[in-house]
């Protein structure tokens, strides 16, 4: 697909707006918001925390408890926010403790920064990272080996526009596949390419892709199609991959209708009409937001054995099939971690809005 010079301009401008708080980066920064035994919005990978009294008995800290213990947040900052991130943070850390401040770009696995932090009695620590664009998303990782103390009060991240001249800039590994790119060599496949994207600004975007939907039916192997593979990551757009052929049930999200076991893909979503494969006296409709398209949509005129996508397209009141919960984009999902940040820094909503795959009953 060639785009007006202008229109690629505007895709690209739009693809680096990124997701802050008012140039804030990570949650709770204080670590005060517990469920239970567990930080909240910080991810216990390995080990134990504990919530104990810091400097002031009434200002909560987090200590990291055994010999190997680490927790991690996985922020949307992007390239559109900052190419410079500064960390500041207050801890009281033992000799015989060596904690670690990672920094992990796209959330991928692979650890750009990693500083160990000095022997500290709540002294504050600062640093400055700046980090090669494009970018999205990164992890940041707080680790502790070693039997000594370690407590952190506060650990924040914030843009820091500017302020890393003359600092080592990060080089992001490759980026995978759902990333947004201008270059092939950005990419781990080696391919960025212009495609359709539902959750993007215009419907189209240039991302990374394990293969390129412009090749047809010489894109993949035999009995395999260019299609939606899922989502990497919640800061990450989703996976343009080989996937098998007609194996994707109603409701799931598709690039073509070769990928659906209906044969047809509307709107993203596999469906049972579109203009091609018209209802007959009926009316082709979306089943719910970012949803299939159906036969009289929520009229309970379908019979039993016949397929469905929510429990009102049946006469019986009746769809049998797989739950289907997604976000506002339309991605599956099955907690609001999965879901792309919406506002605050905290994820959107993952709401159960259909029947995947299903029959009436």
């Amino acid at each position: 697909m060639r785009l007006p010079l202008s229109l690629i301009v505007i895709v690209a401008a739009a693809s680096q707006v990124g997701a802050t708080d008012c140039g804030q980066i990570t949650r709770d920064q204080g670590f005060d918001l517990w469920c239970g035994e567990v930080l909240c919005t910080w991810k216990l990978e390995r080990g134990e925390v504990k919530r104990v009294g810091t400097w002031n008995a009434k200002d909560p800290g987090v200590e990291l408890v055994g010999d190997d213990v680490a927790i991690e947040q996985l922020t949307p900052v992007t390239s559109g926010d900052t190419t410079c991130i500064r960390f500041e943070l207050v801890a009281d850390i033992a000799e015989d403790a060596e904690v670690r401040l990672n920094a992990d770009v796209f959330g991928d696995g692979s650890v750009e920064f990693s500083e160990r932090l000095p022997t500290a009695r709540w002294k504050p620590l600062s640093f400055l990272i700046p980090v090669r664009a494009p970018y999205e998303g990164v992890r940041f990782e707080l680790t502790k080996r070693g039997p000594g103390k370690a407590v952190v009060a506060q650990l924040q991240a914030e843009t820091a526009t500017g302020e890393c001249e003359g600092f080592t800039v990060i080089e992001p590994e490759p980026a995978p596949a759902g990333a947004r790119c201008a270059a092939n060599d950005q990419c781990a496949s080696g391919m960025c390419r212009m495609i359709n994207d539902p959750s993007s600004w215009f419907g189209i975007a240039q991302l990374c892709v394990e293969c390129d939907p412009g090749l047809g039916a010489t894109a993949c192997p035999d009995r395999q199609v260019c299609g939606y593979d899922g989502y990497f990551s919640r800061v990450l757009h989703v996976t343009t991959a080989c996937v098998p052929v007609a194996a994707k049930p109603l409701g799931e999200q598709c690039r073509s209708g070769a990928e659906c076991a209906s044969g047809v893909c509307n709107a993203f979503v596999c469906s049972t009409c579109d203009g091609g494969s018209p209802c007959l006296g009926e009316t082709c409709g979306q089943a719910y937001p970012n949803g299939p398209h159906v036969c009289a949509a929520g009229l309970h005129q379908r019979g039993a054995g016949q397929p469905c996508a929510t429990h009102a397209d049946c006469a019986s009141d009746r769809c049998v099939g797989d739950t289907r919960e997604q976000c506002k984009d339309g991605r599956a999902c099955n907690t609001p971690e999965q879901c792309p940040v919406e506002d605050g820094l905290a994820p959107g909503e993952c709401t159960e809005v259909g029947v995947e795959g299903g029959r009436c009953q």
